[in-house]
This record gives C-alpha cells, structure tokens and sequence, in this order.
C-alpha cells in the first residue's frame, strides 16, 4: 500500500502558521519550522490552491481541502479537525492520523 501527500500553498501556509504559535515557540525553533515546511513540500505533491471551492463544511475557509482531494480523487482526508471529522457525508472521508496509520499498517 502506498500513499501521496496532495498539498497546496494554502495548506503548506497554514502548516507553518500553526507551528508559529506561542504553544510551540518555545518548542521549535524558526528554522526547524522551515526545515519542516520544506520537508512537506518536497515529500508531497504540490498541486495550485482550489479557486472558488463550493461549500461544503461548516467553516468554509476549509472547503479548499475537500475540493483539493476530489479534484485527485482522494480515497481519503487525514486530518484532525473536528469540522471534517464529524461531517458524515464528506466525500472522500475524513479520518484522523491515528486511522491512517492503521490503514498503512505502521501502527497496530
């Protein structure tokens, strides 16, 4: 079983916006949050930002997200926002780290 990691600007941008948080200021350091988002961008697929995504979520400033994964045809969204989580219609599903990690068989 394989995976590919689908990004776009927007969601690398967001990656590094999180870890500017104070939670993680005194974890990790500015470069390693560079180091990080090249890390990302150089293991995924960088594919344009979604333009005009229909809305799908409850907060639709995540819409892009579901339209980037159907747009590949995405078997699946991993994530761990609740708002993706929970909705129980998303196509392609959401599911959270833990579950991908299943599925890949890199944890029991």
């Amino acid at each position: 079983m394989s995976i590919e990691a689908i990004i776009c600007p927007r969601l690398l941008a967001e990656v590094e916006h999180a870890l500017r948080k104070p939670y993680f200021q005194e974890l990790i350091e500015d470069e390693e949050i560079a180091e990080a988002a090249a890390i990302i961008r150089d293991a995924g697929t960088m594919l344009d930002d979604p333009a005009d995504p229909p809305a799908v979520l409850r907060d639709s400033t995540d819409d892009y997200l579901v339209a980037l994964a159907q747009g590949v045809g995405a078997e699946a969204i991993v994530t761990s926002d609740r708002d993706l989580l929970d909705h129980d219609a998303l196509n392609p599903p959401a599911i959270d780290p833990r579950t991908a990690c299943k599925l890949l068989t890199l944890i029991d």
